[in-house]
C-alpha cells in the first residue's frame, strides 16, 4: 500500500496543520516519531514510511534535517529507536522488523501514555495502524483523554488504508 495522490494531499494538509497549531514548531531541528502498528507486514510498512518521508520532504525543507524517532508498537513491547530518515526511506532499517498478531496487541491508551512519557518534544507525531476499528475500540476513554491531553491530541496524526484522521478528531470521538 503507497500513499494515493488524494492521500498525500491530505496528508500535506495534516502537516501543515499541526506545524501552525499556536505553541508548536517555531524553527530549527524539528524532531518527530512515526508510531508503527506491527500489525502491518514489512513490504507495506517499508513502502508507506518511505512515502511518508519523501512527502515530508518534499513539503518542506524542514524535514531535511529532522530527527526521527521510530517507534515499535507491538504485543509485547513498545520500543524506539532514532534512526536517519534515509535509512527508513531506502527500508534498512526493516531489516529485524517483525510483524506481530493483533489479538494480542497493547491497547490504544497504553500507546498514548507511551508517547506523552516519552515524545512530548515530538512536534509532529505520525501514527501508521491498518484497522482503524481495532485502533478505535477504547476500554477506558478517561485513560485516553488524559494521556493525549494537553499537547498530543494537536500533534498527532493518524494513517489508516483508508483515510488520514488528525488526533484532535480522534480524541473527539
Amino acid at each position: 500500500m503507497s500513499l494515493t495522490p488524494v492521500q498525500n494531499l491530505q496528508l500535506h494538509n495534516q502537516i501543515e496543520r499541526v506545524l501552525h497549531v499556536p505553541g508548536n514548531y517555531r524553527g530549527g531541528i524539528l524532531e518527530m516519531a512515526i508510531v508503527i502498528d506491527l500489525a502491518y507486514d514489512m513490504e507495506t510498512v517499508k513502502i508507506l514510511c518511505g512515502d511518508i518521508i519523501a512527502s515530508c520532504k518534499k513539503q518542506s525543507d524542514i524535514f531535511r534535517n529532522v530527527r526521527l524517532n521510530m517507534v515499535l508498537w507491538g504485543e509485547r513491547e513498545i520500543s524506539t529507536q532514532a534512526v536517519a530518515s534515509a535509512y527508513v526511506q531506502i527500508g534498512t532499517f526493516f531489516a529485524a522488523y517483525r510483524k506481530e498478531d493483533v489479538q494480542g496487541m497493547k491497547p490504544t491508551e497504553e500507546i498514548m501514555e507511551y508517547l506523552k512519557k516519552f515524545h512530548a518534544r515530538s512536534k509532529l507525531i505520525l501514527l501508521l495502524t491498518p484497522d482503524k476499528g481495532r485502533f478505535c475500540k477504547i476500554a477506558r476513554p478517561e485513560r485516553l483523554r488524559a494521556a493525549m491531553g494537553p499537547f498530543l491530541k494537536q500533534k498527532l496524526v493518524i494513517i489508516y488504508p483508508e483515510e488520514i484522521q488528525s488526533g484532535t478528531e480522534f480524541f473527539m470521538l
